[in-house]
């Protein structure tokens, strides 16, 4: 069984958006909202050996959000919370 870890956001924030391939988008930006809950995913998309990868799992249905903060980033703007295990 593999662990895979929660958190929740304690401090708004944003990213500069990215598409599927890791490539900015000019001028838009996801917004990480306050309480909103968040899963660890081992596979990056645009970030490097400093960031971690989170899907957003209480976001609305059939829309895919994703975020790649630095660790340090983690820290400050997210708490983790009970973890799953697959």
């Amino acid at each position: 069984m593999e662990e895979i870890k929660r958190y929740r956001c304690v401090k708004e924030c944003s990213f500069e958006k990215c598409d599927g391939d890791g490539f900015f988008i000019e001028n838009e930006y996801t917004y990480v909202s306050l309480g909103s809950i968040w899963q660890e995913n081992k596979h990056l998309i645009a970030g490097g050996p400093d960031s971690v990868h989170l899907d957003r799992e209480d976001g609305e249905p059939n829309t895919m959000e994703w975020c790649e903060p630095l660790k340090e980033t983690l820290a400050e703007c997210f708490e983790q919370i009970e973890s799953i295990y697959a």
